[in-house]
């Protein structure tokens, strides 16, 4: 039985170019390996004990990624405005923050492989 998170499992055609995104998110790096691993060097710590870690995609066709990168990924921004405005400043295509029907707020992005990013306030 799960009883608690444990981190996110995503998988990328390009690892390094997925390592940089989510370093540039300001994601801190726990451990790395070289690039020639099939294991490719991005485990991050997400906080709370969950890990976000980057898997070199080998599958062979379209529709075995797409299946594979069905990964939507949840984060808290303390100050959003102040999220928003860094993420905007350093070149990513996020949504502009926007109050939701339950009263909170959210904005959108998506990485270059096609997982989504949903952030909360």
């Amino acid at each position: 039985m799960a009883n608690h998170f444990t981190g996110i499992n995503l998988h990328s055609k390009n690892p390094a170019q997925a390592f940089d995104f989510y370093k540039g998110l300001g994601l801190s790096v726990k451990e790395t390996a070289a690039a020639d691993d099939e294991w490719y060097g991005a485990s991050f710590d997400l906080g709370g004990g969950s890990t976000l870690w980057i898997w070199r995609d080998n599958s062979g066709s379209d529709a075995e990624t797409t299946e594979r990168m069905a990964v939507h990924l949840v984060l808290t921004c303390d100050d959003m405005d102040q999220s928003y405005a860094e993420l905007k400043s350093k070149g990513y295509d996020i949504t502009e923050p926007e109050l939701m029907f339950y009263g909170g707020r959210e904005m959108h992005l998506t990485d270059p492989d096609g997982n989504k990013l949903l952030f909360l306030d």
